[in-house]
């Protein structure tokens, strides 16, 4: 399938005035025009991205928790998560509901938004062709690759009814023990992680869908998850504009619709420990005044312990408004995204909010909705969404991809290839979570390094928890006396102090040992007993399938490491 927008695909993506023309002023005109007609609780819905609980036998339903945020509270924006989304035929079914529903009861077509970042943070991986993550991508190191993603990803998501893809991720990994970013980032290098960000919004823009660029302005040097609490970034104005704020300014620049701000305090901007999501001097005067970004200023989940542990939800919601954000996102529970809708609406009554504010953000996102064509066609189109989903090009192309992300650290025994002759192999990994609305849940299609790895190799393998107890370590370490090779896959050694016990214990058996790192690469500084390392960045069936061609032979270990590692 050609990738060109005189193709079929892109044909059906070029939308009248985005790509022939947008006409700014006389959309202003007309959207002014709509505004005026509107009740302040259809302006206030516009400015809600909400999701839903609905996870149903066959993992998709629009439910009656849907049901009350559109026809009772007018909710104008949707997103989605991997509970809500089966097979594609269940996901265009239910994005053409939303916006069948959304149209009669409130005459908007929705925003309806996923995460679809690619890796270990993919919502939609059986409707679409899945992409490694961001750092994967680096590693492979492949010009242009990132463009070519966002495009393929675009035409996927929007053939499925989704226009809006909160990605790509912006943010600079410089501290090696972040618990949330790491490898969803594209690295250390500020210019590295501006261009393949920039790249991807520039495909994933031209196939009509939106580009959300997050977590502004930087959330690459916390040791402190988010959803956990507020993390401090202490560095001075000039550092974060070097590291920080680099690859957002650049995204800025190259026409990123919407930014998603980051429950982080930074001490140089504020002093008071305020989030960015709430600060009126990052949000306003940072990105509106001084950066010129003129798109949808949207917030992370107000529902992570950094919001509402210190803020309060519903006060939160009402504190973001006033700092300049126009979209709310709430992404799971009712009762909290009622109360916070209602909050909202009391503060523009008492005036602790202008009217005139909230039509500010309302006149930004139906100009954003205008633009990216939903009045005229917000509806998926199924077949083209198989088109995608079946492209062997697209398919190849994941695959290479996948294929030359995967870095050799260090082999000083020269194991790989494996000549596994007569050998009795024992192979461990932890069982496959993928990060999804801010936990990490188990996957619906079980699929683990190590029994890939004894289907094709022999010998026996062993599923253990993310955080192996000592009995159990003892269990797998006498089993692991029996063996010629052991293969293990790790995963985040500083939150899991169990897998680093049991492969310490496995290193001084005086076997052959391989050690997988199936998430971020700085647990090589944890692993110096171990002679040969290989990093393929996430445990996905796509990074299985690369590391055993690799492991065979069959490709060369070609990955280069996108961050600074003192091996």
């Amino acid at each position: 399938m050609d990738l060109d927008a005189k193709g079929s695909l892109g044909l059906w993506f070029l939308m009248g005035f985005y790509f022939m023309g947008f006409n700014r002023e006389g959309v202003k005109v007309e959207i002014n025009k709509m505004i005026n007609k509107m009740s302040l609780d259809e302006k206030i819905g516009q400015m809600i991205m909400a999701g839903f609980s609905s996870v149903t036998a066959n993992y998709c339903g629009y439910d009656e928790h849907i049901d009350i945020l559109i026809t009772k509270y007018k909710i104008g924006n949707i997103s989605l998560f991997a509970r809500n989304i089966g097979s594609i035929e269940e996901i265009t079914k239910l994005n053409e509901t939303i916006q069948k529903t959304m149209i009669e009861h409130i005459g908007i077509p929705a925003i309806i938004g996923t995460d679809q970042e690619g890796g270990m943070v993919t919502q939609v991986r059986e409707g679409a062709v899945f992409f490694p993550g961001n750092m994967a991508v680096a590693a492979a190191n492949i010009e242009g690759s990132t463009l070519k993603e966002g495009e393929i990803v675009g035409q996927g998501l929007r053939a499925l009814g989704i226009n809006l893809n909160i990605a790509p991720v912006l943010d600079v990994n410089t501290n090696p023990k972040n618990p949330i970013i790491g490898v969803r980032s594209y690295g250390d290098d500020p210019e590295k992680v501006a261009k393949l960000g920039v790249d991807f919004i520039k495909g994933i823009q031209s196939r009509g869908v939106i580009a959300t660029a997050k977590h502004f302005p930087g959330h690459g040097d916390t040791e402190i998850d988010t959803h956990v609490d507020i993390p401090t970034v202490p560095y001075d104005r000039e550092r974060l504009e070097r590291v920080e704020f680099y690859p957002f300014r650049k995204a800025v620049e190259n026409g990123v619709d919407a930014i998603m701000t980051a429950h982080i305090h930074f001490s140089a901007i504020d002093d008071e420990k305020i989030p960015a999501t709430l600060s009126y001097n990052i949000l306003t005067k940072l990105l509106r005044n001084d950066m010129g970004f003129k798109g949808i200023i949207m917030t992370d989940c107000m529902e992570m312990n950094a919001i509402s542990k210190n803020f309060g939800i519903e006060k939160g919601s009402v504190m973001a408004i006033k700092a300049g954000a126009d979209m709310i996102e709430i992404s799971h529970h009712l009762d909290v995204q009622i109360r916070s809708v209602e909050a909202i609406k009391e503060a523009v009554l008492n005036g602790e909010i202008p009217e005139e504010r909230i039509n500010e953000s309302v006149r930004r996102i139906l100009e954003i909705k205008k633009k990216y064509g939903l009045f005229e066609n917000p509806y998926p189109n199924l077949s083209k969404a198989k088109e995608v989903l079946n492209c062997k090009e697209y398919i190849e192309f994941a695959r290479q991809v996948s294929e030359k992300s995967v870095t050799l650290i260090r082999d000083r025994n020269k194991l790989i290839p494996l000549n596994v002759a007569d050998k009795k192999i024992v192979s461990i990994s932890p069982e496959p979570k993928m990060f999804m609305g801010g936990i990490w849940e188990d996957v619906r299609k079980k699929y683990t390094l190590c029994e890939a790895l004894r289907k094709e190799f022999g010998g026996k393998s062993i599923i253990i928890p993310f955080n192996p107890e000592s009995g159990r370590t003892k269990e797998i370490v006498e089993e692991c006396e029996k063996a010629d090779l052991v293969i293990i896959g790790v995963s985040n050694l500083n939150s899991n102090p169990g897998q680093l016990e049991l492969v310490n214990k496995i290193s001084h058996l005086g076997k052959d040992v391989i050690v997988i790192l199936l998430r971020d690469p700085y647990d090589v500084l944890l692993l110096e007993g171990i002679s040969t390392c290989v990093c393929v960045y996430e445990h996905t069936p796509l990074a299985i399938e690369s590391v055993i061609k690799v492991l065979k032979g069959e490709v060369k270990c070609e990955g280069v490491l996108p961050v600074k590692i003192e091996i």
